[in-house]
This record gives structure tokens, sequence and C-alpha cells, in this order.
């Protein structure tokens, strides 16, 4: 699972379930498969998007799709990984117990779902689980050992119920266009702005992308949007008020004000917890 090209942050096993956050560095081209007997999980913690594409090789030759911030690897399944280049990259691993296993029969499109795996459930314990691995609380092992599970128990129940969930939601497409629109600085942008990107209307829009992710797209933008915040104070390359600039916010103390409402903390204290410059003002 972890390539010895890649830094290994922190990694832990907790019972039967195994994580590890990493860097991966800049490639100029991906092209690897991965198979394990038990079902694994990619998160990537970067704002940036995936750059790869993949496919499960199963039943013949597949055409290659566009991976998403979360996929699923089934037990026992082999996924082929292409892409001409990838940025560097920061990504949670995991694989869950053994006996946490997914429905035996996975068709066309509960395989094409876990290649971009929308699921608010799984995303929040993904991001949990994260946090555990690379800053342990309390009865960080047994929380971790419970998030696989935990894991593993909303994945059988979103792929035992992806046909009857993607029927009136958005296309792939469409959810990519949103992503790849937010990431490339679309961030003051309205559902309006969104809905014309799909070819849709705003009041279907909302209901439609509600549908396939089971959050707001408000909600879903403040997410990738302070995702967006958290790699850039990772790095010492932005001050606060470049950071706020590109996030468009009206202005540094609005950014600040905004970011200490989600994460707890201010941007100048977060940036002091993971080692980054403490002179920035916020």
């Amino acid at each position: 699972m972890i390539e010895p090209a890649w830094r290994t942050i922190s990694e832990v096993t907790a019972g039967e379930t195994w994580a590890a956050v990493a860097e991966h560095p800049p490639v100029d081209m991906v092209d690897r498969t991965h198979c394990d007997r038990r079902t694994s999980i990619g998160l990537t913690l970067s704002s940036r998007s995936n750059a790869s594409a993949g496919c499960f090789l199963t039943g013949g030759a597949r055409e290659l799709s566009r991976l998403g911030r979360i996929v699923v690897v089934p037990a026992d399944l082999t996924l082929h990984v292409r892409a001409r280049a990838a940025p560097p990259r920061r990504m949670l691993h995991c694989r869950l117990p053994l006996r946490a296993a997914l429905p035996r029969s996975l068709d066309a499109r509960r395989l094409e779902r876990c290649l971009d795996m929308r699921n608010v459930a799984v995303a929040d314990c993904l991001d949990r689980l994260a946090r555990e691995v690379t800053t342990p609380g309390f009865a960080s092992a047994i929380m971790i050992e419970g998030l696989g599970l935990v894991l593993a128990a909303e994945l059988a129940r979103d792929l035992a119920g992806a046909e009857r969930r993607t029927r009136g939601g958005l296309a792939g497409w469409q959810l990519r266009r949103i992503d790849d629109h937010l990431a490339a600085g679309g961030w003051d942008c309205t559902i309006g702005d969104l809905a014309r990107l799909c070819g849709i209307s705003p009041s279907h829009a909302m209901r439609a992308f509600r549908q396939s992710t089971g959050r707001s797209i408000a909600s879903h933008v403040a997410a990738l949007r302070i995702a967006r915040a958290r790699d850039l104070l990772a790095s010492e390359a932005h001050d606060i008020a470049g950071i706020a600039a590109s996030l468009r916010f009206t202005s540094p103390s609005a950014f600040s004000a905004a970011f200490r409402r989600s994460m707890g903390m201010s941007p100048r204290a977060f940036r002091q917890s993971i080692g980054g410059r403490a002179q920035d003002p916020g």
C-alpha cells in the first residue's frame, strides 16, 4: 500500500484496521495496479484534484475514469491507475478489517462509484481517521479500530443502495465539473454559476447535488475551501493575506474569522500547530 518513494508521516495498526498518512512526491507518470485481500481506501488530503484515472480489471478491458478524492478498492479486486503526471500531495491510506466485507457482487455502476466515492458519512470518518493518525488523542487506538468498522458498515450500506440513489442525481461529469471549477479558484461562485456549468437550473442543481452526495452545495464548497486553506497554510510560500485573497475572502480578517469558526483556531495558530511559520498575523 505504501510505496518506497512516498514519505510516511504516521502509520498506525489498531486491531484489524491499518492507516497511514503519507506525502507523495511529484511524478512524471503513474502506471500501477493495486490489489489487497482486504478492502482499502485512499483519501486525498491535499486540496488539489486527483490527477489520476483508473479502472477495475474485471470482466475484460474497461475505460479509465477519473479518480475522485476518495477511492475505494474492494477486497481481491485489482485497480489499474494511470496518470501522465501527478503533483505532490498528501494522502491517507487505510485497510479495513478482513471480516468487514462489502457486498459480494458489485456491478459496473457500483464499481464506478468506488472510483469517486461521494458519501458524507464515509468522508467524515476518513477525515477523523486522518486526524487520529497524525495527532493521536486519548484512546486513539480504540478510536481508529472503531472508525475502521464504521467505515466498512457505511461503505456496505452505500454500495448496497447505490442504484437507488443515483436516479435523479447529478452525473459524474457534472460533479467533476463543479469540483474543477472550485479547484481553479471559483470560490465566490453562486449556485446559478455551478448550475450553468452543469446545464441545469439552480433548483435542480441543489436537489440533485444533495441526492448524489448527501450534503448541500454550500456545505461542499465550504469543505473544499477549508481544505484548500489548510493546504496553503501548510506551505511556507503563502502569507495569511495572500491565502485570504486566493480564497476570495474580502479581507484577511474575514478569512481568519471564517477559519476560526470552522477549525476552532486562527490560521496563525493552525500554522504553528503543524510547524509552519509563526510570524503571520491572523
